[in-house]
């Protein structure tokens, strides 16, 4: 009776499993984009410092369309959600940032957006923003991941030391004929306190 050695192949299934462990995080990956480019939901508005997690603030405003593909003898179409908040915003308790601190709100939607703004007041009062408002200067990159946009980043600064920012940021995706992504307009409620 001949002995073989089981190490080769022990060595050639890791490495087979290490492959088919990759193709599954791309494929999870592609997905999560699809996802962001069809949902039925507006994406959510990701408030960070650098890579930090500031805050998440879903839809609080506006309307948002989807695909919904033929089904049982009806037609496809676009159906649209209305998110009417009344003017009224959740806004979170504030995070404390840094006067002068350049912040970014990361929507994971791989389309760029024909539309964003954000407009800072002072105080909020009953979940309404008040004050005199500030609509303040930004800036719109994209988010890559293996050179494929995944995503759009609001660059934005908070420079009065010493204040609350009540941001309301809304952005906004354009119907693309011939094409099934979801798209609308969109508002968010976030609130920063700088030092």
């Amino acid at each position: 009776m001949r002995e073989t050695s089981t190490k080769p192949r022990l060595l050639v299934l890791a490495s087979a499993l290490s492959v088919a462990l990759v193709f599954a995080a791309l494929a999870v990956f592609a997905a999560e984009a699809r996802a962001g480019s069809f949902s039925r939901y507006p994406p959510e508005a990701v408030l960070m410092k650098y890579k930090t997690v500031l805050q998440m603030a879903s839809a609080a405003g506006g309307q948002w369309c989807f695909y919904d593909p033929p089904a049982n003898g009806e037609p496809g179409g676009f159906p649209c959600a209305i998110y009417d908040n009344f003017g009224y915003f959740d806004f979170p308790k504030p995070d404390e940032v840094g006067a002068g601190r350049r912040l970014h709100v990361r929507f994971d939607k791989p389309e760029r957006p024909n539309f964003v703004e954000v407009n800072a007041w002072p105080r909020a009062k009953k979940h309404r923003p008040v004050g005199q408002k500030r609509e303040l200067k930004r800036i719109l990159k994209p988010v890559k991941q293996d050179g494929k946009t995944v995503g759009w980043d609001v660059f934005f600064r908070v420079n009065e030391p010493g204040h609350h920012y009540y941001l309301r940021v809304a952005s906004g995706w354009e119907r693309v004929p011939g094409k099934h992504a979801s798209y609308g307009r969109i508002a968010y409620g976030l609130h920063v306190k700088t030092r």
